[in-house]
Order: structure tokens, then C-alpha cells, then sequence
């Protein structure tokens, strides 16, 4: 056969792929994966992990959007609520359970019971089914090595004259702080909460951008106490930090306990395997996998170690958090709250 032959016959091959390609189901090409678009308040290096097993077990793909840790979940919820005619988002797993509550409030959320949680406690999943918690995080105490001149024990702790100018909290506009100032809002009412606050500030209590950057600046001995997420004084201490953990006020009103939350979005593009991805996220193979990484510490089904926590109305914790927010921080900054 002469060259020119083989050139024609190649020729004639691909004239006739095109003509195939052009023709009603005639070569085409694999279509994309469907993605499972999770928007995620779970900070990445934990929830990826988790993805990646999902994808293994399942072959489905998840495609994650995360936020920053000065605006943990509160910019997530932002934009599902923008997006709320045209949702972009199949899954919310938030951080904390308040957002989640005003999120199905809005109609945001969509219901679903996901027979991986049957034996969830009613406490730590949305009784008409729009979210469903896993996995127990809590509002903790950091205390630096050699930290104080008196034990600590509580919150109150954080007012003693003693410690002035060496206690942090994040500002409330992050992550889990503002949540916990509106539990205290509900637990104690107003009044008591907003007279704390104003002890804080009057004890020069330092302002820091997340509760990550709380508990390492604790553990770098900046400050000696600092109020932050059991996590964050995990990774604090994995990474070098000197310090050590309080859970507060367990001989009293216990502390606040955060269940991450996940839900699927109403008008979800892919709700079958959204909820696919929620029976995963809620078993006790991700709770115990979120345990196991120091993400989570206590199992939402109270399995193992437990700790006392406050009994706090979290759709009434909701509904207060953005007066709470707004009239903490204000005060915490030496304003008069609006």
C-alpha cells in the first residue's frame, strides 16, 4: 500500500467520525460527572477527608464550597439565602445548629429523616426533619501552661480582675461566639448576658479574628484564658501549643454543646443523591470518623466520653442571635448597643 493510499484512507476515517459526531447520537462524548454541591462550615481539612471517603464507597462526586474562618457558616448562609430562588447548593452541613434553624425557618431547607440518625436523640435533629445533627463540638475554656493564680472552672472566670487584659475571645460576628451569646441570652435572659459582656470589656478582654487564632495565641502564652471551640485548643495543642483544655461551668448550667447540622436545600438539582450524601454524613461511621480526627469530640448519640451540657432552646437561641450578636459586639468594643 502507498503512502498517499494510507493518507486518503486516514482522511476518509476521520471525515466519517465527524459526520458520525454531528449525527443524532452518533460519538459522543462521556457526559461530566453530576456534582453534589455541599456548602460547608466544616473547616476543609476535617470535611474533606469525609468526602473522600464518600466518593470511595459511593463513586459519586462531591464538589465543596467552604468559608473563611472569620465568617464560619455566617457567609454560607448568606449566600443560600441569596440563592434561595435558584439554589445552587444540593447539602448545607453547617457548624453549629442556629444558622440551620433560621436557614429552615426561611424555607431554605428541605425536610428529610435520614434512617442513619434513628437513634439520635431528639436534643441534636429538627423534630419536623430539616436538619439532623452529628457529631458534638463545645464552647471550652484554653488556659495557657502555668496560667493562673486561682483554678479555673466557668465563664465567670473570664471577669476576675485578676486575669485583666490577659483573656480572648473571638468577636462575635465569628464563628461560634456569636452562637454562644445568644444561647447565654436565652439561658441567663438579656440583661445578665449584656452586664457580662460589659465585664469583659471592663477586664480588657482582647478581640481576635477566629477562635483558631484564640486558642494559639493562648497557646503561645500570649493570653493566659481564652473562650474557643474544643477543636480549635485540639489543633492549638497538635501544633506545639502550651496549653490545656476547660470544659466550663460543669458543676452548673454545663457548657454549649454545637452538633454540626446537615440538611438538604429545598429545590435541590440532584435531591436523590444529596440525600445519598446526608445518610453518610449523619451515620456513626462519619461521627466516629470526625471523633477520631479531634474535629468533633463527643458523639451526638452519647456514646463514650460526655459532657454536661446547657440546656438551651436552640430555635430560640436562633431567633434571638442577631440582636445578641449586634448588642455583645458593641458592647465588647466599648459602644453603646443600638
Amino acid at each position: 500500500m502507498s503512502i498517499c493510499t494510507s493518507l486518503a484512507g486516514c482522511a476518509a476515517g476521520l471525515l466519517m467520525c465527524c459526520l458520525l459526531a454531528a449525527a443524532p447520537g452518533g460519538c459522543r462524548a462521556k457526559p461530566a460527572a453530576e456534582e453534589i454541591i455541599v456548602y460547608c462550615g466544616v473547616d476543609e481539612p476535617y470535611a474533606s477527608q469525609i468526602f473522600a471517603q464518600f466518593e470511595k464507597q459511593t463513586g459519586l462526586h462531591v464538589a465543596p464550597r467552604y468559608d473563611i474562618e472569620s465568617s464560619k457558616s455566617v457567609g454560607l448562609a448568606g449566600k443560600l439565602e441569596a440563592e434561595r430562588d435558584h439554589p445552587r447548593a444540593d447539602v448545607w452541613w453547617g457548624s453549629e445548629a442556629f444558622l440551620s434553624v433560621r436557614l429552615a425557618d426561611e424555607g431554605i431547607l428541605d425536610r428529610y429523616q435520614p434512617s442513619s440518625a434513628a437513634d439520635t436523640p431528639g436534643q441534636f435533629k429538627d423534630a419536623d426533619g430539616y436538619w439532623t445533627g452529628v457529631g458534638l463540638r463545645a464552647r471550652v475554656l484554653a488556659v495557657t501552661a502555668g496560667a493562673g493564680p486561682f483554678p479555673i472552672t466557668g465563664l465567670a472566670d473570664m471577669a476576675d480582675p485578676r486575669l485583666k487584659g490577659k483573656v480572648a475571645i473571638s468577636r462575635p460576628t465569628a464563628g461560634a461566639t456569636g452562637a454562644h451569646l445568644a444561647a447565654l441570652y436565652v439561658l441567663w435572659g438579656p440583661e445578665k448576658a449584656r452586664a457580662f459582656c460589659r465585664q469583659l470589656h471592663d477586664n480588657d478582654v482582647a478581640l481576635l479574628g477566629g477562635n483558631a487564632e484564640v486558642a494559639d495565641q493562648v497557646g503561645a502564652g500570649v493570653y493566659s484564658l481564652g473562650l474557643t471551640d474544643s477543636d480549635d485548643v485540639a489543633n492549638a495543642a497538635a501544633n506545639g501549643g502550651k496549653l490545656s483544655m476547660v470544659v466550663p461551668d460543669q458543676q452548673g448550667q454545663g457548657t454549649l454543646a454545637m452538633p454540626t447540622t446537615v440538611a438538604l436545600i429545598r429545590g435541590a438539582k440532584h435531591p436523590e443523591k444529596a440525600r445519598k450524601l446526608i445518610d453518610f454524613l449523619v451515620s456513626r461511621q462519619t461521627e466516629q470518623s470526625l471523633i477520631n480526627m479531634k474535629f468533633a469530640r463527643w458523639s451526638v448519640r452519647g456514646q463514650g466520653d460526655t459532657i454536661k451540657a446547657m440546656q438551651v432552646d436552640y430555635r430560640a437561641a436562633a431567633l434571638i442571635f442577631a440582636r445578641a450578636q449586634r448588642e455583645a459586639t458593641a458592647i465588647l468594643e466599648g459602644r453603646q448597643p443600638q
